[in-house]
This record gives structure tokens, sequence and C-alpha cells, in this order.
């Protein structure tokens, strides 16, 4: 598999593929990426928005468990801590929605609160494995 991105100025495929899988919505900050399998098709995306300066939300969809591969999740979390420089990533998840919150937490988010119908979950820089160590200091 290889990893694409939504350029501008052309149709945004990745985030189509996304609201389909997720229904997130449109937004002018949004920044995605994604592996595609060999016929062109999506396997699974990654998408951030809601940027601050010094936090985004993550979005996270896959059609299969084995599509979200350590290639995908290591530039998908570089991306905002390396590139851009923010310290901590959130993810916003149904409270009903167990599968997606074990996941969330298995690649390293921590749960920090929890709303009448959402958790709220966090992956600060420091506490991401999917960056070198070296870049962590």
């Amino acid at each position: 598999m290889k990893l694409v991105t939504d350029k501008p100025n052309e149709p945004p495929v990745i985030w189509q593929w996304m609201s389909q899988q997720t229904q997130i919505p449109w937004s002018t900050d949004l920044r995605t990426i994604a592996a595609i399998r060999d016929n062109g098709e999506i396997a699974a995306a990654v998408a951030f928005g809601s940027w601050t300066p010094e936090s985004c939300f993550m979005h996270v969809a896959f059609d299969t468990p084995h599509s979200l591969t350590k290639k995908l999740l290591k530039a998908a979390f570089e991306y905002p801590f390396e590139s851009i420089g923010v310290k901590a990533i959130y993810g916003l998840t149904p409270k009903d929605f167990d599968k997606a919150i074990r996941f969330n937490k298995k690649i390293g988010f921590k749960q920090i609160a929890e709303t009448v119908d959402c958790v709220l979950l966090e992956m600060r820089r420091e506490d991401c494995r999917y960056l070198a160590k070296e870049t962590l200091q």
C-alpha cells in the first residue's frame, strides 16, 4: 500500500471516503492522509481538523483492522506533531462506540473526559510511540 493525501484544487477523495465511513463534515482546515491499495481503493484514512496553535482533532477510518498499517499511523502522527508542532491530538468518540474507544486507547490515546454522549481522548506528543525517540526530546 502507498500513502497519499488530498491535494488543494483537486477533488477531496479521501475526505469523501472518510465521510461515508464516519460522517466527518467538510472543513476548510481538514488535512487527510490515506493508505491506498494497488488497485486504487482506499483501505484506511486519517484526517485532522479543528486546529489550534497547540492541538488538533484526529479522525480515523479503515475498512478492515489490518488496513490501518504502522506506516500510516507513523505518518499520521508525524504530520501534526513534527511537521506542524502541536503538543496534543484529540479524539471525540461516541460513548456507546466501545470498539472505537478500545482502538483509540490501544494506539495510545488516554481518556480525559466524558460527556453525556461522548468520550474525549488525548494523545500528547511525549506519549506518542509512533514518533522516533530522538524527536521527543
